[in-house]
């Protein structure tokens, strides 16, 4: 968007001046080809050029030569130059003299030609201001007054002529006066409209909410910096056509059809921000209303909520401590020294063996919410993932019994992140464990593919780890980072929630997508470093 520039004002100001110079020059053609129709038609030429035809066909005939000379170099003149108050100047004292000679040659004020003055001084008055254009009045009636001299000592007019120039000068003096006051007022009004509309700009592209305005036709209207970041679309100057992304169209699509959507989230690629839209119909005087679209990247609303939920999760961990975690302490106990008493039967020892393993189980949820609350704020390191990837495959094969084959594919190899190092080792650490196990049981191999570089449409880096299992049913997908769901029995189903939970906390993203081996693929999209 257009920086708050006074030259700009200038420069429009100046070209709207040379297109009035352009239009007057027009005028004075027409009126040229219409004073030298008349002097040639016998049947009009009564009316002027009656006193001196001599005078007048050679004022006519100079006249119009000069303003069809004038009218083509205008075409081809510089706008600064027609916009200049002394070009002016010099065509409107040119234009008096001339009309005041034809005026003169046709007998004077009686002819009504000095009504043709009126538009020459309106002009005057909207393209030169100051004392210099209070003088071009004053010099047509000091010419008109002279030639009603002079046809005063030719007997071609009375003394009532001298009355009528004198009334006639003093409408000059209020035509120029009165366009001269108007010109002033258009031009101050101009510079409020144009403070405001680069205020409004300024303001408006200094929002980091993105905002676009869309045509019936669907095409961009408006759009400032912050919804071409969003949308991936160049914002330097001379960018050309910026063609909105077709998701936002599909979006803007949906919300016509039923405008009681409210907000709809999309992400311009697969693996880029999600955003959430909001329209709005602007209605403009064309028939056709335009479209207003807000956007907002979901990562900022993300970050409110996670401060909301950790808060709440907090207060709720203070809860377990006290209120669940001491009486499944005592539980657990209780029926450990309960197995270990010699008058038991098998199927006393095997109830006794389950309250002892779900307490186990139960401690763990416990412990997986209270680590949530305790959780640091990231201190995010810039990361270079071909050493980082290293030293993390080795320590997760050290960690097995049996030695886990992972192939790690980074493209480039001098891909650099910036995460926090205890995060992202707790998110890869969970996403490689579960990979590995479900590789295991599907195909009796413990092995994972792990994946790294640059997204070729976006350039942001990312991770990505592969495994060879049977995947995630299509209809469990949308619930796959809920916290507490699992499809296991052994499970707390935290696991995937606090990878995506900690993902959001260094700004990245967790997706979850149907990998080409059969199995699953989360990808860890980060923010460019």
């Amino acid at each position: 968007m257009r920086q708050f520039d006074q030259s700009f004002l200038e420069e429009q100001q100046n070209a709207q001046r040379a297109t009035i110079f352009r239009i007057y020059n027009y005028y004075r053609v027409l009126i040229s080809f219409l004073f030298l129709f008349l002097f040639l038609d016998p049947n009009l030429n009564d009316f002027v050029g009656k006193v001196d035809p001599g005078l007048f066909k050679i004022t006519i005939v100079s006249y119009l030569i000069i303003n069809v000379v004038l009218g083509i170099a205008t075409l081809f003149t510089n706008v600064n130059f027609l916009s200049k108050p002394m070009t002016a100047i010099f065509v409107i004292i040119g234009d008096i003299i001339a009309l005041t000679l034809l005026m003169s040659a046709s007998g004077g004020v009686s002819s009504g030609l000095g009504s043709f003055l009126f538009f020459t001084l309106a002009f005057a008055g909207g393209m030169v201001y100051g004392r210099v254009s209070t003088v071009l009045p004053a010099i047509a009636f000091i010419l008109t007054i002279y030639g009603e001299f002079y046809l005063f000592f030719l007997n071609e007019n009375d003394i009532q002529s001298f009355f009528q120039a004198g009334l006639l000068g003093i409408v000059y003096f209020v035509t120029n006066i009165l366009f001269q006051t108007l010109s002033r007022q258009l031009e101050k009004r101009q510079t409020e409209v144009f403070t405001l509309e680069q205020i409004n700009q300024l303001a408006i592209g200094g929002l980091r909410t993105g905002v676009v305005v869309l045509t019936n036709h669907s095409e961009p209207r408006l759009m400032n910096q912050s919804a071409e970041s969003f949308l991936s679309i160049p914002s330097q100057p001379g960018s050309g056509y910026k063609r909105v992304p077709d998701n936002l169209l599909r979006a803007v699509t949906r919300w016509r059809d039923d405008p009681s959507l409210g907000e709809v989230t999309f992400n311009v690629t697969a693996t880029g921000k999600e955003l959430v839209a909001t329209f709005s119909e602007l209605h403009t005087p064309s028939p056709e209303a335009d479209t207003l679209i807000f956007l907002e990247d979901s990562t900022e609303v993300q970050k409110q909520a996670q401060q909301l939920k950790l808060a709440s999760l907090g207060q709720l961990s203070v809860s377990i401590a006290h209120e669940i975690r001491n009486p499944l302490g005592a539980i657990s106990h209780a029926a450990q020294l309960l197995g270990e008493s010699k008058n038991l039967d098998k199927s006393d020892a095997r109830l006794c063996e389950i309250i002892q393993k779900h307490s186990v189980r139960m401690n763990g949820v416990i412990e997986n919410v209270l680590e949530l609350s305790r959780r640091k704020p990231a201190e995010p390191q810039m990361i270079a993932l071909a050493p980082w990837l290293s030293n993390f495959v080795t320590e997760l094969e050290t960690n097995w019994q049996e030695k886990p084959q992972i192939t790690v594919l980074l493209n480039p190899d001098d891909t650099v992140i910036s995460a926090d190092p205890l995060h992202l080792s707790q998110v890869m650490g969970n996403l490689c464990q579960n990979g590995v196990r479900y590789s295991k049981n599907e195909t009796g191999e413990p092995k994972l593919v792990i994946r790294g570089g640059r997204e070729p449409q976006t350039r942001l880096p990312f991770l990505e780890i592969i495994d060879y299992g049977h995947g995630v049913d299509e209809e469990l997908v949308s619930n796959l980072f809920e916290p507490f769901y699992t499809t296991e029995t052994t499970g707390t189903g935290l696991g995937l929630y606090l990878s995506k939970e900690l993902c959001a906390a260094n700004n990245a993203r967790l997706n979850y997508e149907r990998a080409d081996t059969g199995g699953s693929s989360f990808k860890i999209t980060f923010t460019e470093p």
